[in-house]
């Protein structure tokens, strides 16, 4: 019995092991590789672009460069808005493009008004333009990225797979139960 359990406990280890490394590789896939890491993803939280991009829809940017943005176009970009030190991602138009000192400076503004927003966006801040969006799933996403959703998702594929193993694996010969019965009597 203490046979079987190790062997059941180190196959779900394996599969834990798998898992983990499918993750690491579309990790460095999409962090790493062209053109997979042209593309970033971003869970929108509040209805500044409500109702073109609601909140809890996924917004998929592509990197752009930043002389083919034209005024109109939906830009993501990290600016500080809170004024905590911390940059933050908008999803906002593109209202005003000037050229300053060999870069370019962007104003921006969101769906619901139509006054630019009190920041300024130099190229550095751009991080891509609007492609598409996911509708009403970035909560799901938002959770699945947190380590609580990581651990819980973990835990539902090896309480699934042990329960398929149950269910539908190999079912042993009478042959066998009898051999691993009398390697038991033999062990004790």
């Amino acid at each position: 019995m203490k046979k079987k359990y190790r062997k059941e406990v180190k196959e779900t280890l394996k599969f834990v092991g798998l898992l983990i490394l499918i993750f690491l590789v579309f990790k460095v896939l999409f962090t790493y590789v062209p053109p997979l890491n042209q593309y970033n993803l971003f869970v929108i939280q509040t209805p500044s672009m409500d109702p073109i991009i609601a909140p809890d829809d996924i917004v998929i940017v592509k990197e752009i460069n930043p002389e083919d943005i034209e005024v109109g176009d939906i830009m993501a970009f990290r600016v500080d808005i809170t004024g905590d030190g911390n940059d933050d991602v908008v999803v906002h138009y593109i209202d005003e493009i000037t050229p300053f000192n060999d870069e370019l400076i962007f104003k921006t503004k969101p769906h619901v008004s139509e006054l630019q927003d009190r920041w300024t966006i130099e190229e550095s801040d751009l991080i891509g333009i609007y492609q598409y969006q996911i509708n009403g799933v970035g909560n799901i996403l938002s959770f699945a990225q947190s380590w609580v959703g990581i651990v819980f998702i973990l835990i539902d594929i090896i309480i699934i797979s042990v329960g398929y193993e149950m269910l539908f694996g190999k079912k042993k010969s009478k042959t066998e139960n009898v051999i691993e019965d009398n390697e038991e009597v033999s062990n004790k």
